[in-house]
């Protein structure tokens, strides 16, 4: 534990009362993860990361943890943030997804693209706590901390998503920030709320393309080859399946049955040309 040091004394929880808690993810992170080495995924977080820690000195922002490509931070820890809090992390916020965008995913292959990520925050009372003894982690604890992870989750490629609470604070610490109600969104465990864009201005048009973005995979990668039927000697493919069962064109149409003669006559020739292959001959 030398030389780390926490906000709070491990003994003792602590209450704030006025924070704004920041959610971020990378798009798309599960294929990007599958396309690329693990050595590569570590190298692409890194970049971020560090784009990330630099900006949230400039704002003033606390880096709480990462979490796989989640990076989550917080304002007004220490209550000296009152009037800014909600303010500096929208700037953060602005500020992220310009940088992410300039961070190559895979510095080797400029055909993999840029990094895109989904931005969420909310505003509201949280505990702090140092929880364990073996390699002790400094968390956030409360609602609020819930909220905003579902408020990154409902978020769009590009975009910064807030809630009411948070809209209301920042019109207030700043009222030339950009913001356009998004209107009413289910929210799960919260019911439906009423959330807001931040940023520029955001039409019908930007919100279907960010849609589709968040649809479409990030990187391209190779889809495994289907398994084609097994070719047996003596008799044509479309007898036997993958698992080396019988079927029939009848039988691929299922709002069509074949007599029971047909079967009879397909196990017939199945067993023949299952048992002639090769020398000798078999007998039943």
């Amino acid at each position: 534990m030398a030389g780390l040091t926490f906000p709070v004394s491990p003994a003792h929880s602590e209450n704030h009362d006025n924070v704004t808690v920041f959610f971020s993810d990378i798009v798309r992170f599960t294929d990007i993860s599958r396309a690329l080495s693990p050595v590569k995924v570590c190298q692409m977080l890194d970049r971020l990361y560090l784009a990330f820690d630099a900006l949230s000195s400039k704002h003033g922002v606390f880096k709480v943890e990462t979490i796989g490509d989640a990076w989550v931070g917080v304002t007004n820890l220490e209550g000296n943030q009152n009037d800014s809090h909600t303010k500096r992390i929208a700037q953060f916020a602005v500020d992220a997804i310009a940088a992410a965008r300039n961070i190559r995913i895979d510095e080797d292959d400029p055909s993999s693209g840029n990094i895109h990520i989904r931005v969420g925050f909310h505003s509201g009372n949280v505990v702090s706590n140092v929880i364990g003894s073996l390699n002790p982690r400094y968390g956030l604890f409360g609602d609020t901390v819930n909220t905003a992870s579902r408020m990154e989750s409902l978020s769009l490629s590009g975009k910064i998503h807030c809630s009411d609470i948070s809209a209301k604070l920042l019109k207030e610490q700043d009222p030339t920030f950009p913001l356009r109600k998004r209107g009413k969104v289910a929210v799960k465990g919260k019911g439906t709320m009423t959330t807001y864009w931040v940023g520029r201005s955001t039409g019908k048009e930007d919100v279907k393309r960010q849609s589709g973005f968040d649809e479409k995979p990030v990187v391209g990668f190779k889809s495994p080859k289907p398994r084609l039927p097994r070719k047996v000697r003596g008799r044509p493919p479309t007898l036997i399946d993958m698992a080396g069962e019988l079927r029939s064109p009848v039988r691929d149409d299922p709002t069509q049955s074949a007599p029971m003669s047909h079967w009879k006559a397909l196990r017939k020739e199945r067993r023949s040309s299952l048992y002639s292959i090769g020398s000798g001959s078999y007998s039943q």
